[in-house]
């Protein structure tokens, strides 16, 4: 890919991740820039050896795991990026071991999704606390878990709205099959309460 290209898919993921109204998925054109503008800017290294060291694939992986580190320049100008990605490629090939570990902390002690007295649901403590992958939450969206939960009085709590933005933005990214998952869930269930 040339760097024009990088830049036009930086920005639409960039876009995608910090921007409520703004969905790749829906939107694949992405976003326009004139080679003009983009020649302007000072930065084109960065961007180039993405292009050159990278599919375009790879490189979307890459963004997406940056972004969702909480980079909020998808890692395109930071020292630590390229280990960031190692470490979400490494999450990756392990995510069904590493669902089926979070499903039984989550279910360990309840209900991992009541509010009780406005305060957060156990998915956002252990999450926060990193006893939970982002990925096991995308999951968990992803096969419907989350979608019948009356969340309303967490409506105001910038946490939680943060949060659900970021399961929001980052669920078509995660790669599943929704069928093996929801079985995994429900076997795992079944061992924690029983």
């Amino acid at each position: 890919m040339d760097s024009l290209q990088v830049y036009q898919l930086y920005l639409s993921l960039r876009l995608h991740f910090t921007r409520p109204d703004f969905d790749i998925t829906k939107s694949r054109k992405g976003v326009k820039v004139s080679r003009e503008a983009f020649l302007k800017r000072k930065d084109l290294f960065a961007l180039r050896k993405l292009g050159e060291t990278k599919s375009k694939t790879e490189i979307i992986d890459f963004l997406v795991a940056n972004f969702v580190s909480g980079n909020q320049w998808g890692g395109v100008f930071d020292a630590e990026a390229n280990e960031v990605y190692a470490e979400w490629q490494i999450r990756m090939q392990k995510l069904g071991y590493t669902f089926k570990q979070d499903i039984q902390t989550l279910y360990a002690d309840g209900d991992p999704f009541e509010v009780i007295d406005g305060q957060h649901p156990k998915i956002l403590k252990f999450y926060l606390g990193k006893k939970i992958s982002l990925e096991s939450i995308a999951i968990l969206a992803k096969i419907g878990i989350m979608e019948n939960i009356d969340y309303s009085s967490l409506s105001n709590d910038f946490m939680w709205n943060d949060f659900v933005h970021l399961v929001k933005k980052y669920k078509p990214f995660v790669k599943i099959d929704k069928e093996y998952y929801t079985r995994q869930l429900k076997q795992e269930i079944e061992m924690v309460v029983n």
